[in-house]
């Protein structure tokens, strides 16, 4: 894994790091304040052998043997006939096999010092229990080393570190256990951030969604923001806004892919609902018609429409009213979107729109429309949950898929291409919607420095009188833009 790599991980996995770290922290304090404290108390002694200086050889085998010495006291120090004795000598109530439990010997290496330590749950226990050793322990030991009764010991063992006392305890130790949690919270993270990384098959690049779509080029990259679910499509303020740029470079690579080919029909579908598509729509046609372009919104979603909520017009005559000739053409169309956008809704929402949709009326629908303006939009349902696409999808000159950020996974994608293909519809591009900002290029830096520069002061921005009223009328009264996007 290189650097980028790790980086690029950590930045999309972040929360998912964070949370396992917090979590390893809190069990580790969790289970610290449930962890009784143990205390300690150590002696040291030194064991020693008769030996006279004068004589090189006699110091030396002195030396020899008490190092010998040393490690069989040690031994001697963890046995039950020491924890028994202690036990006695100070009368404590508890068992020798909890008190041999808790002491513990350490030889000092390369010398002849030995460490008793002894952790009990008391502190003061702890240090009554050392001075009783401290004690009990030489005598134990010149009793097994007199040859006889009257005789002096060959080795000889005493105190030279008094029993420590100590109201601290040593264990547990809550700062290292909680940098301990941490640190394995951590590793914990970043292993899970790799395995559902490496799991993950949802969209998160350009290339990704090229290759998806069999190498076909992605047409825009949307940015994902807050404000557009109450504000689908923005007005006033919000038009130097950096989504509304992000849909003019989406309209100026729309307009040279019409370049070679005379195409007017193009059919926008997604793989499932939410990725929105009904939004890239609607905002297209608004930055391509300033631009003396004729452009028209037919909303053949009759799934769950959208497209006219979010230009502001309510429900009413449309689409499918033309279909079953009940209203000539120039009746359903309707301008939305400060005048600038025709669009025909839906209509009257019928019980199985597959069929009306892939009638030759709709075919002649669709020719009458080419004939009166440049670029005809059709707003499609989700191809893979509905027929309805490919249904259509014969009478476009062609298709562009619009996929969500970090949702809408490749295999879905793969299966919009090849369900398209199979009737006939070539899919022309991609457009990613929903994007973080920092997969458009330079755009959040460069407004955040045309707003400080020049002063502007781009916020929420209200819908159109118009646009606020018919989207109240369609909901009965509630604010315009509550509704899920398509």
């Amino acid at each position: 894994m290189t650097l980028r790599s790790f980086l690029g991980l950590v930045r999309d996995r972040w929360k998912l790091i964070v949370v396992v770290t917090l979590l390893a922290g809190a069990v580790s304090v969790g289970l610290t304040k449930r962890t009784a404290p143990v205390y300690s108390s150590s002696v040291t002694f030194v064991v020693s052998a008769p030996d006279d200086l004068s004589n090189v050889i006699q110091a030396y085998q002195a030396n020899l043997l008490s190092q010998q010495k040393v490690e069989m006291y040690a031994n001697l120090l963890t046995s039950p006939m020491l924890a028994k004795s202690v036990v006695e000598e100070a009368r404590l109530p508890i068992p020798a096999s909890v008190v041999q439990a808790g002491i513990s010997a350490h030889v000092v290496p390369q010398t002849v010092l030995l460490r008793a330590t002894v952790t009990s749950d008391s502190a003061a226990r702890a240090h009554r229990i050392a001075r009783t050793i401290s004690v009990i322990f030489p005598r134990q030991i010149g009793e097994l080393e007199r040859p006889a009764k009257d005789a002096t010991p060959p080795v000889s063992i005493r105190v030279v570190g008094q029993p420590s006392y100590s109201s601290v305890p040593v264990s547990p130790k809550p700062v290292r256990n909680l940098f301990a949690g941490l640190g394995l919270g951590l590793l914990a993270g970043l292993t899970l951030a790799c395995a559902a990384r490496s799991l993950d098959t949802s969209l998160k690049t350009i290339d990704q969604l090229g290759k998806s779509l069999g190498g076909k080029p992605v047409l825009g990259v949307i940015p994902y923001d807050r404000e557009a679910r109450s504000h689908p499509v923005p007005m006033g303020a919000q038009l130097g806004g950096v989504r509304m740029e992000a849909f003019r470079k989406l309209r100026v690579n729309f307009e040279f892919m019409q370049v070679d080919r005379s195409r007017k029909v193009f059919m926008f579908t997604s793989a499932l609902p939410d990725d929105g598509k009904s939004t890239t729509v609607c905002n297209l046609a608004v930055a391509l018609s300033p631009g003396g372009t004729r452009v028209i919104i037919v909303e053949c979603d009759m799934r769950r429409p959208q497209a006219g909520r979010y230009l502001g017009l309510p429900g009413g005559a449309g689409l499918t009213d033309a279909l079953l000739g009940r209203a000539e053409l120039d009746d359903l169309i309707r301008t939305g979107a400060a005048d600038a956008v025709d669009i025909l809704t839906s209509g009257t929402l019928p019980p199985d729109p597959a069929d009306l949709l892939g009638s030759r009326r709709m075919a002649e629908l669709i020719e009458e429309l080419r004939s009166r303006y440049d670029v005809v939009l059709l707003d499609m349902p989700p191809t893979l949950a509905f027929a309805d696409a490919t249904a259509v999808g014969r009478y476009c000159d062609g298709a562009i898929v619009v996929a969500r950020y970090g949702k809408t996974r490749a295999e879905q994608v793969r299966q919009v291409t090849e369900s398209l293909t199979s009737v006939g519809t070539p899919v022309l591009a991609g457009v990613f919607s929903m994007a973080p900002p920092r997969l458009v290029a330079g755009s959040g830096n460069y407004y955040a420095y045309q707003r400080r520069r020049f002063g502007l002061r781009i916020g929420r921005a209200p819908l159109l009188p118009r646009a606020r009223a018919g989207a109240q009328a369609l909901s009965g009264g509630a604010p315009a833009g509550k509704g899920p996007r398509s």
